[in-house]
């Protein structure tokens, strides 16, 4: 009885060390102890972890701001070539020229709608800094087959609020004026082309305010409309017309 105990003494070792590792046991009817592994175990994925709080400043001091990322640049459709930009940022085609400091130096402008009228108007300025300008002006008319017939010559000093050639200015001078007042008709009944005239001319000073755009292309055009004032004439009269208006319509091409 004895020694039966004894040789099955290290199967019930066996059975109780498997006992304590495996959920189930079984044994063979040839004496042979299969032990049942344990299934693998299972993975529940449990719910994320909520960010700590960002930390509370202290009265009086300051908080760290975390920096926002960059959103995402947008597709790009049109190459940069074909694009008016400054700098990446777009600009109206023919405006960059509004927000440059360089300037052109010189411009030549003319009245296109004077000559259908026979008026001749033609001017040329130069820069002499970033908002002045020296500007000559040379003007002709004439008007109802010759009977009124004149000339005009300007100099000014355009100052402009915003840049050279760019905006509104004002435009200070001197000018000389000569009309001239052909009545061919006498009055004996002759025709005579020396019968009747006159001739008025004058000189002063003038001031006018206008407005100037220049385009990128260097297309340019400006008006100004003012003042001027009969200061010197070849008849020695005063009158209620010493006081005069002046102005111009001009468009040309700034180099």
């Amino acid at each position: 009885m004895m020694m039966r105990a004894a040789r099955f003494a290290p199967i019930l070792v066996t059975l109780a060390a498997a006992s304590a590792h495996a959920d189930e046991v079984q044994t063979t009817t040839a004496g042979t102890v299969i032990v049942v592994a344990p299934s693998a175990p299972v993975i529940v994925p449990t719910a994320p972890t909520a960010p700590a709080a960002a930390p509370v400043a202290a009265p009086g001091a300051v908080a760290e701001v975390a920096p926002v990322p960059a959103p995402n640049a947008p597709p790009q459709n049109e190459a940069w070539s074909n694009v008016s930009h400054i700098n990446g940022t777009p600009v109206p085609v023919g405006e960059r020229n509004r927000y440059l400091y360089q300037f052109r130096k010189n411009e030549i402008t003319v009245n296109p709608f004077g000559p259908f009228w026979g008026y001749y108007d033609l001017a040329a300025a130069h820069a002499v800094s970033q908002n002045i300008a020296v500007q000559g002006s040379i003007s002709a008319w004439d008007y109802d087959n010759s009977y009124h017939t004149g000339y005009q010559l300007t100099a000014s000093l355009p100052i402009y609020l915003r840049r050279t050639f760019s905006g509104p200015f004002l435009e200070p001078g001197v000018i000389i004026r000569e009309s001239n007042y052909n009545d061919n008709y006498c009055y004996d009944g002759s025709y005579n082309s020396g019968c009747g005239g006159t001739t008025h001319r004058w000189a002063g000073p003038e001031m006018l305010f206008g407005w100037q755009s220049t385009f990128d292309s260097g297309l340019t055009v400006k008006f100004a409309f003012g003042v001027a004032k009969h200061m010197a004439t070849n008849d020695g009269m005063s009158s209620s017309d010493d006081t005069d208006v002046n102005g111009y319509f001009r468009v040309g091409y700034a180099f």
